[in-house]
């Protein structure tokens, strides 16, 4: 029997009661079982009667909004699976069972609501989201193109004027700008006009607001189409760009498909993530650390990066050619090289922290219950999870970490190591701290650390027993007769970084994570988490600038003879001269607490370390003075990034040597341009290789008196096609739109030169509506 027909067999059996039931039956497909057990259990104690009205009580909301389960499983049937674990879950955690389907159903509800953004369905492929990213920016430059093409409709109906002021216009009595046009509003609404009503009746046009419409120009209507942009970002749930950035940046970001790209799928990714994490499928048991589904899409996205990088290929002054992929293995982008350097600094800035008798501890700081919605013990759901998503558990620990900073400055205690962040089993994250401290100020500092590491929901640190537990705050100090600071850290830089380490003799399990996995196999999954929340896994404290440890790397012995003829050049002071050359032999040498101690030392202010890095605005020197495609004219040799902002670069390094004399050097001694392998292929050229022959002749002549000889067919032929690939290139038709263009814009001119002068403008005022 169909849960309709078992229904009915406990109703009153007439059709009005069919109809009735049906009703809500047809609208529930998914759940008309449980429905159905339902009806037949209140039948059964309190009749018929009362079951029609737990009916109607507690399905009809439900019916009425459609919040049918299966609906939405079809809707997203790339995680259909993963919503039905959830919702069956929530059945299960309700007090009854219809309170369960209510909740499970407002659930998914949500789901719904979040994964839709603005009409995109975030669980789609990368291709949709690549679709939707371009209708977003091609519907903003249509509604800006629509903008442009009433500028002149608009200043045509300024200037004719739709309501003429009075012939006895009375001079305004007001003080302020505002006061006067209010007057002179009043006025033209008081005064006779086309639009006023016959005698002896209340003026309609005197309750209009008036205001002096402003001439409408580019700039105008830029910032219209800037609002509008804004607002279309946020009905995504975007965050606009920022408004300290000029207009016409903001503008170029927002009609930008690239920019929509990377913001729907950073959005869409945390949302799906974060619907993972309701449906109890990021635990131990499940995915640990992050979903499948997030590892999935990480794993798509490395793939598509790693293919762009091998379809470009960098060049240098000196003719030297790279794949982009090639360079970034050379960079911090390989894990190997980025964990062997921060395991350099670790233990070096522990050798200096003994050297100068500091103690070092290691602490553990987790976020409160509310952030986790899993249990650890048993991996089930967690009552107390307020749906808070990792993003918002790491703002919280910051919170408390900057009042932890700010408690220690105020008393004046100093402390310098690294803050690493890692995920919990169900994704939320937590704080690894390797601090080193002066010995006398060790009690007092954990005292500060622990006071506000606790100070949210205490009454969560005790057991059972009364006992009171180390779940919010852990701290250990190190001990040297054990292992090393570096040892207690490096399984924690390991497995957020490839999972690849030196496992440490006589420590069991070194090579698994808590939870028994192989680091090797949980890293990508962490690193997959990281990548999605954006949370940033490393961080030095109280410490040297990294950048200016790998800027004066980049001065080694294979460009000491650039850095002689620079130093002949500029002629630095001897001092400045001398305490570069000693840091750069500590920093070539591998030997970063000798850099440390060069640089002045831990907890020293950045501004008042010895060397800074050097940047400024890059430059430019061949970009175009005017631009056909936008009409803008370029002043000056500032570069400017893709929309329009100025590109800020590191050159080089700034030495001072304390006495208020500095010096920069430069560190950066290759140019680089990029371009697709494809084009060297087809013979364009890039810099470093002859120019392709475009012409229909040889560029070569056999003297002043010779004409240049007829080429052959072969060669005719070949010129030919040549010349039908230029024709048919991009820069040949941006070429010809833009002689077309001058073209038009010499004939205006020269039309406007014989034209009678226009009138003199009058001011005139109309209702905004009519704008």
């Amino acid at each position: 029997m169909t849960p309709l027909e078992r229904a009915f067999a406990h109703s009153s059996g007439t059709k009005g009661c069919w109809d009735y039931i049906q009703k809500r039956f047809d609208k529930l497909p998914t759940i008309a079982d449980q429905i159905a057990d339902g009806y037949i259990h209140v039948s059964k104690r309190h009749g018929h009667a009362a079951a029609n009205r737990w009916l109607a009580s507690n399905v009809d909301e439900l019916a009425n909004n459609n919040l049918d389960p299966g609906g939405i499983y079809r809707r997203f049937s790339a995680i259909a699976d993963d919503l039905e674990r959830g919702f069956k879950g929530l059945v299960k955690r309700g007090n009854t069972t219809i309170d369960g389907i209510k909740t499970g159903c407002e659930w998914l509800a949500s789901v719904q609501e979040r994964l839709v953004v603005h009409g995109l369905n975030v669980t789609h492929d990368d291709e949709a989201v690549i679709n939707h990213a371009q209708a977003q920016a091609t519907a903003l430059e249509r509604e800006r193109s629509k903008l442009i093409g009433g500028i002149a409709e608009h200043n045509r109906r300024l200037r004719l004027g739709l309501l003429p002021p009075p012939l006895n216009l009375k001079t305004p009595k007001a003080r302020t700008l505002s006061g006067q046009s209010r007057e002179i509003a009043l006025q033209i609404a008081n005064s006779r006009n086309p639009l006023s009503p016959p005698l002896g009746i209340i003026p309609l046009m005197a309750v209009f607001r008036w205001h002096r419409a402003p001439v409408m120009s580019l700039a105008v209507v830029n910032e219209m189409a800037l609002e509008k942009a804004r607002h279309r970002a946020r009905l995504h749930g975007i965050n606009p760009p920022s408004l300290k950035l000029k207009s016409g940046v903001q503008l170029a970001k927002l009609t930008d498909p690239i920019w929509w790209r990377r913001q729907l799928r950073r959005l869409g990714g945390r949302r799906l993530e974060q619907v993972q994490r309701e449906a109890h499928r990021v635990h131990k048991r499940a995915g640990i650390y992050c979903s499948n589904v997030t590892l999935e899409r990480r794993r798509a996205q490395k793939n598509r990066n790693r293919a762009l990088l091998e379809a470009l290929e960098a060049i240098n002054q000196e003719g030297q050619v790279y794949t982009l992929a090639e360079l970034a293995e050379l960079g911090l982008s390989n894990p190997d090289h980025r964990r062997a350097e921060l395991m350099l600094r670790i233990s070096d800035t522990e050798a200096e922290s003994r050297r100068m008798g500091h103690v070092g501890m290691f602490y553990t700081i987790t976020a409160p219950s509310r952030f986790h919605p899993v249990i650890s013990e048993n991996s089930v759901s967690n009552p107390k999870y307020d749906g808070s998503t990792p993003r918002e558990a790491q703002a919280y620990l910051q919170q408390v970490w900057a009042r932890i900073r700010a408690a220690l400055a105020r008393e004046n205690l100093g402390i310098y190591g690294i803050r690493v962040v890692e995920p919990h089993h169900d994704g939320t994250p937590h704080w690894h701290l390797l601090i080193w401290m002066k010995r006398e100020d060790t009690q007092r500092i954990n005292q500060i650390m622990q006071s506000h590491a606790e100070a949210d929901t205490p009454e969560e640190l005790y057991d059972r027993r009364g006992r009171k537990t180390t779940a919010r705050f852990k701290v250990e100090r190190i001990n040297y007769a054990k292992g090393t600071a570096a040892g207690y850290v490096a399984k924690y830089i390991s497995k957020n970084i490839n999972g690849e380490q030196f496992t440490r003799e006589g420590v069991a399990n070194d090579d698994k994570d808590r939870y028994g996995h192989e680091l090797t196999s949980v890293a990508p999954r962490i690193e997959s988490w990281a990548a999605v929340w954006g949370i940033r896994q490393f961080q030095f404290v109280g410490l040297p600038s990294v950048t200016v440890w790998r800027e004066v790397r980049r001065l080694n012995e294979k460009h000491i003879d650039e850095l002689a003829a620079w130093e002949a050049a500029t002629r630095p002071e001897r001092r400045v001269a001398d305490r570069l050359h000693q840091i750069r032999k500590a920093a070539n040498a591998g030997q970063w607490d000798q850099f440390l101690r060069l640089m002045g030392g831990p907890n020293l202010p950045r501004k008042q370390r010895p060397i800074k890095p050097w940047t400024m605005p890059r430059v430019d020197l061949q970009q175009a003075e005017f631009s056909h495609a936008t009409g803008e004219v370029r002043q000056g040799v500032e570069a400017k990034g893709r929309h329009g902002e100025s590109k800020l670069g590191t050159f080089g390094i700034v030495v001072s040597d304390g006495r208020g004399n500095e010096h920069e050097y430069l560190t950066r001694f290759y140019k680089w341009q990029v371009r697709s392998k494809a084009q060297r292929h087809q013979g364009v050229s890039g810099g470093g290789e002859a120019e392709s022959p475009w012409t229909r002749v040889t560029n070569c002549t056999q003297g002043p008196d010779i004409q240049p000889r007829e080429p052959s067919p072969a060669e005719r032929e070949a010129q030919l096609e040549r010349l039908k690939a230029w024709q048919s290139s991009e820069i040949y038709r941006v070429e010809r739109d833009a002689e077309y263009e001058d073209a038009i814009a010499a004939r205006e001119a020269a039309r406007n030169l014989f034209a009678p002068p226009p009138p003199s403008p009058q001011e005139e005022y109309f209702p905004p509506e009519l704008c």
